[in-house]
């Protein structure tokens, strides 16, 4: 047997794939940042540059630096939707362990920029639990998950709405552009009737995911 083959046979994580490690280094120093009340995003930049010229410090990829990045920016609005599908429980009194790993799986299926499937995103989040949480949480997070993953396409239409919006007033204000009476009373009935529009989807959406069965299905975990 090869030295390489015995350092994959002694590290468990490399059969899951690269994505999978990311994803649990992500977790670990989310979960670090908590419970040192230290900035996540500053010790994920602190602990790449350090493993760069030493290979005691554990690696951080890339993408592990973009999801605790990700998780950082988005923070208020993940922990809302986790927050929303915690049947019984409160995001604060549930394992700090936990709670890290929700936020990877939200993030990824809230703001993630890449077209992994839902399913995948969600197995991989219930195998991370099996790693290094209790295997009494799997179910917990699966189902919390799968209930944010039926909300997604939703949240992110809403979001890219209210972005170009944001878009659009910046641009009229840097171009000092003033807006007639009228003109203003008409984008401002259009906001709102977006707005409105949104929720009602929103609503629905809700609605329908609490109607379907919570299952996130099995798809390759080598993603």
């Amino acid at each position: 047997m090869s030295e390489s083959e015995t350092g994959r046979q002694a590290d468990p994580f490399h059969r899951r794939g690269a994505r999978f490690r990311s994803r649990r280094r992500a977790a670990s120093l989310l979960f670090e940042a908590e419970i040192r009340n230290l900035d996540a995003t500053e010790l994920a930049r602190e602990r790449q540059e350090l493993g760069a010229v030493n290979e005691d410090v554990g690696e951080v990829s890339p993408f592990a630096l973009t999801i605790v990045e990700g998780v950082s920016a988005h923070r208020e609005r993940i922990d809302s939707a986790i927050s929303d599908h915690l049947d019984g429980w409160v995001l604060e009194r549930i394992p700090s362990v936990d709670r890290a790993i929700l936020r990877v799986g939200a993030w990824e299926l809230l703001f993630s920029e890449e077209d992994t499937p839902d399913s995948t995103v969600i197995d991989q989040a219930v195998l991370l639990t099996a790693d290094i949480a209790a295997e009494k949480s799997m179910a917990y997070v699966n189902a919390v998950l799968d209930q944010i993953a039926g909300l997604a396409g939703h949240i992110k239409a809403a979001e890219a709405a209210v972005s170009v919006l944001g878009d659009l007033d910046a641009g009229a204000a840097a171009k000092g552009e003033s807006y007639s009476e009228d003109a203003g009373s008409a984008v401002g009935e259009g906001d709102m009737i977006a707005e409105a529009s949104a929720d009602a989807e929103l609503d629905e959406a809700a609605e329908a995911a609490e109607d379907e069965p919570g299952s996130a299905g099995a798809e390759d975990a080598a993603n």
